[in-house]
């Protein structure tokens, strides 16, 4: 029986995701497609064109694929990203462990109300990554339902793989502003866009007047 297990690796605001699906033989795969689907919270999203580039799989997101926008503005269901490994390489008969590696990045959070920096943090719960087998005349798995009206969602049924991590959930950390900060962002970033408008329009007068004098000094 296949087994999958999950880690993260946490680094600011971009982390892995790993997943590794144990086949004891890899006949199993023989007419079965091997997918894992990652139910993402809002806070988190996964880059389409970082995962075109990773070996191994190909993906398929729905939902908020926005990279800029912050947790504010986009959908509180979040997204779902469905994995389809690529078994092709893999010598039937064999015990083999896939890995699937995805790159998640965390969108800046909503500011605190806290007057200490140390707490000015957010908690993301990740869940679990869920794995299964889609095949012909199998029953479907109740676990996945919810997922089968997403447009392009496999028409197979599916086989949920056991999960072996130790945790259903992965605690994510992520530092955020606080709200008595705002006003003085606020007067930074306008006193910036200030300096750098008088800067440009010191440059623009100072190239005119350059240009004027050389076109005088052709008339002449």
């Amino acid at each position: 029986m296949a087994t999958l297990a999950s880690s993260v690796a946490v680094q600011g605001f971009h982390f892995t995701l790993s997943t590794v699906v144990s086949v004891p033989d890899t006949s199993l795969l023989e007419n079965r497609a091997l997918h894992v689907v990652y139910d993402l919270d809002p806070h988190v999203y996964a880059d389409q064109y970082e995962l075109a580039q990773r070996p191994g799989y190909t993906s398929v997101l729905w939902g908020t694929s926005d990279l800029e926008k912050p947790v504010a503005v986009v959908d509180l269901g979040g997204s779902v990203l469905l994995l389809t490994a690529d078994t092709s390489h893999l010598s039937r008969g064999q015990p083999a462990n896939i890995t699937l590696e995805v790159p998640l990045h965390a969108r800046y959070g909503k500011p605190v109300a806290s007057t200490n920096a140390s707490n000015a943090f957010y908690h993301i719960p990740l869940k679990n990554p869920l794995g299964f087998f889609a095949e012909d005349g199998h029953c479907a798995s109740n676990t996945l339902r919810q997922y089968t009206t997403l447009l392009g969602w496999p028409t197979a049924s599916s086989s949920l793989i056991p999960d072996t991590s130790p945790d259903s959930t992965f605690d994510i950390v992520i530092p955020v502003g606080m709200l008595e900060d705002l006003a003085w962002v606020d007067i930074g970033t306008a006193t910036v866009m200030i300096v750098m408008f008088l800067y440009l329009l010191h440059v623009s007068i100072r190239t005119a007047q350059r240009l004027s004098g050389k076109s005088s000094t052709k008339t002449d």
